[in-house]
């Protein structure tokens, strides 16, 4: 009897050190095994096992298969002695159990819970034991890998962007690095259409006029740098900084076309993925590209600070348009400046409308031209009224929302 209960101890004992190595070598990452293998003289060990993950896990599950089947064996034979042989299935069952349960699971717990201090102390055997059973492990590679194919990623950008949700949840990260981490991922799903300011808005000035005769223009320019063209709005031939031109005025160059204090404008179709933009505008400098169609007509233009907003957030410079352009009416009614960024909107008024741009950008995108005074757009529950307008753009706009209903 005594000899029976030592043998499923060990087979016991032996099953739940190889499950626990296992799971524990699994469940180090790659970038903590590199940190431990810094840190550590184990470390150095663990890391190339991590590097290579298919012959020391190959390795402990044949290792785990051979225990329990030849410990099985052994102790059904010496049940069969001490039992008698009606009673071999009634042990073999409560064998299975057992090792299920403290040869498999339990351990394999415990090895994911304390993975770096199990994986440290089981890197030397299981090196070791990789070694001694290269022949056998090889074999089954050559068996295996057919069916397997190549071998996939460990981690995709999916899992990573879940990981970080729950890691917000849970409160290991801010909701602020969530979001970054969540923004990354989708950064070259973002096209330089997504995030331009259309044509309409955009402030461009004909090269071949003096500085004298744009005087009054560049000084109520909305913005600081402007694209610059020639004959034609669609054939831009630079881009010239507001503060050139006020130095121009200053220096009494009044009588020098426009175009003389511009420089080279980046073209890029309104179909460049933004990651891809970003890398050309730091290589050549570029703090503002001009957007053509697929027809080689302009659209839009991106500035640098777009590309970073959608990254960072909201980056308000000194011609943004800040919160006070909102005025609120009642609860569930306010007047909002046309230039107002539809960021500050959803704070102000809590609705999760959904665009980067101002709000005349986003009202411009919804008609599709600049429409009439008093025409409205509802959209989710909200009401947009055009109270004022321009030649170019929305000046005014009166928003309503239904709070049972929002975008």
């Amino acid at each position: 009897m005594s000899t029976l209960i030592l043998f499923v101890l060990l087979l016991l004992f032996l099953d739940a050190l190889v499950s626990a190595a296992e799971a524990a070598i699994y469940s180090v990452p790659l970038h903590r095994a590199k940190f431990l293998a810094d840190k550590y003289r184990l470390g150095k060990i663990l890391l190339p096992l991590k590097e290579s993950m298919e012959r020391p896990i190959t390795t402990l599950i044949a290792l785990s298969n051979f225990i329990t089947i030849l410990g099985s064996v052994m102790t059904g034979i010496i049940a069969d002695r001490v039992f008698g042989e009606e009673w071999v299935g009634a042990f073999a069952a409560v064998l299975t159990f057992l090792v299920m349960v403290f040869g498999e699971i339990a351990p394999k717990r415990l090895g994911e819970r304390y993975a770096e201090h199990v994986a440290l102390a089981a890197a030397p055997a299981v090196l070791a034991l990789s070694g001694i059973f290269t022949p056998i492990t090889w074999l089954i590679q050559k068996i295996t890998r057919p069916f397997l194919g190549s071998v996939p990623k460990t981690t995709s950008e999916e899992e990573i962007a879940f990981l970080a949700g729950v890691a917000e949840k849970e409160g290991a990260i801010e909701h602020e690095e969530n979001r970054l981490i969540q923004t990354i991922f989708r950064f070259n799903d973002i096209t330089a259409a997504d995030i331009m300011t259309p044509k309409p808005l955009v402030d461009f000035i004909d090269g071949n006029r003096t500085v004298a005769e744009l005087a009054e223009a560049v000084k109520t320019a909305k913005h600081s740098r402007l694209p610059v063209y020639e004959n034609d709005a669609n054939n831009i031939v630079g881009v010239v900084h507001q503060r050139n031109l006020l130095i121009a005025l200053a220096n009494g160059e009044v009588d020098q076309p426009v175009k003389n204090f511009a420089w080279d404008a980046m073209i890029v179709p309104e179909s460049r993925p933004i990651d891809d933009l970003l890398k050309d505008m730091r290589e050549k400098r570029a703090q503002l590209a001009v957007v053509i169609s697929d027809y080689g007509n302009v659209v839009g233009v991106v500035g640098i600070e777009d590309i970073i907003e959608e990254l960072v957030g909201e980056i308000i410079d000194e011609k943004d348009v800040a919160p006070e352009f909102i005025k609120r009416v009642s609860k569930n009614e306010i007047v909002v400046h046309g230039q107002t960024r539809v960021a500050y909107i959803n704070q102000f008024f809590n609705t999760e409308i959904k665009s980067k741009k101002n709000l005349n950008g986003f009202l411009l995108e919804k008609f599709g031209e600049v429409p009439e005074e008093g025409v409205v757009l509802e959209l989710g529950g909200i009401r947009f009224v055009a109270e004022a307008v321009g030649p170019r753009a929305i000046d005014r706009v009166r928003i309503t929302k239904n709070i049972e209903k929002v975008v």
